[in-house]
């Protein structure tokens, strides 16, 4: 059985793979699969260019950016959200785009998918992100999202599941957009796994044993939606409508098959270019390695 940590960029995130963890489908694969949380898209971004973590999983935001700065990385599979299902969530005092302006607006990391999706969010409104309002990194202090809204310290922040559907419960705060609606980023691939570029030449078979263990976890939680509610109920300690409720968020956009669109990760790389996180023009085909998808 070899030992393997898999790159996680938030705590609440790859519950579909904590899953397939307990149902033994890595260990069917020889794998005893460790999910490692590195906060922050840069952060995570650089442990896959090192070489320190082998594989995993972050969006196409940060990846792109880091793989237009020479890290040596590659895309090898598409994670389970393929659409960019992260949500603007806001507090009670804030009922229109005006009302952002002087907010704090909290984010995983500066540099991560949530923070260009905030930068995004603002200027799609006449609000400058660098004047306008705070965009705030968290960091390690990402786990206390949730707190942070109940002690006043965020206003404002972008936010996945299932902690809209935890923070919103506790009444911390409400969902005002989300990034898959129509005049946003619907048809981008966001969520990717990635390989270095070591572990891709010298270990293809580890990258195709983990994305079969990926594919089967994906599948089964599918296909099983109630076991998985309550697996992921206890796991975050919630009660089991909150997790339903942050499964049915998501439902129809979830893709269980690993398979990256092509298109839509262009579509990423020239929001990110748009943005003014690179310069130099790169193409889909250039930062993927697809030969070991299941």
């Amino acid at each position: 059985m070899m030992k393997l940590e898999y790159g996680i960029p938030q705590d609440k995130g790859a519950t579909h793979l904590r899953f397939g963890i307990t149902k033994g489908f890595f260990r069917d694969e020889g794998l005893d699969l460790v999910l490692r949380v590195v906060f922050g898209g840069p952060e995570i971004a650089a442990c896959f260019d090192s070489g320190e973590l082998k594989i995993g999983e972050m969006g196409t935001p940060p990846a792109t950016t880091a793989m237009a700065n020479g890290a040596r990385f590659k895309i090898v599979a598409s994670g389970i959200r393929r659409r960019a299902l992260q949500y603007l969530v806001v507090n009670s005092d804030i009922k229109s785009w005006s009302d952002l302006k002087g907010k704090n607006v909290g984010v995983l990391s500066k540099g991560s998918c949530s923070y260009w999706f905030a930068r995004l969010l603002l200027q799609s409104h006449g609000l400058n992100p660098d004047r306008d309002a705070n965009v705030v990194g968290l960091g390690l202090r990402y786990p206390q999202v949730v707190e942070l809204f109940q002690s006043g310290e965020l206003q404002a922040g972008v936010l996945a599941e299932p902690t809209v559907s935890i923070g919103e419960y506790r009444g911390a705060f409400r969902m005002m957009k989300a990034l898959s609606e129509p005049e946003f980023c619907p048809s981008m691939q966001w969520s990717v796994t990635v390989a270095n570029r070591d572990v891709i030449d010298r270990e293809p078979s580890l990258v195709s044993s983990v994305l079969r263990a990926c594919k089967r976890s994906y599948r089964y939680s599918a296909e099983n939606d109630d076991e998985f509610a309550e697996f992921g109920a206890g796991y975050y300690g919630i009660d089991k409508l909150t997790m339903l409720r942050s499964m049915d968020r998501e439902r129809g956009d979830l893709h269980h098959e690993c398979i990256v669109d092509m298109a839509g990760l262009d579509l990423a790389i020239g929001l990110q270019h748009r943005l003014g996180a690179f310069s130099a023009p790169m193409r889909a085909s250039e930062i993927t390695d697809l030969r070991y998808l299941p």
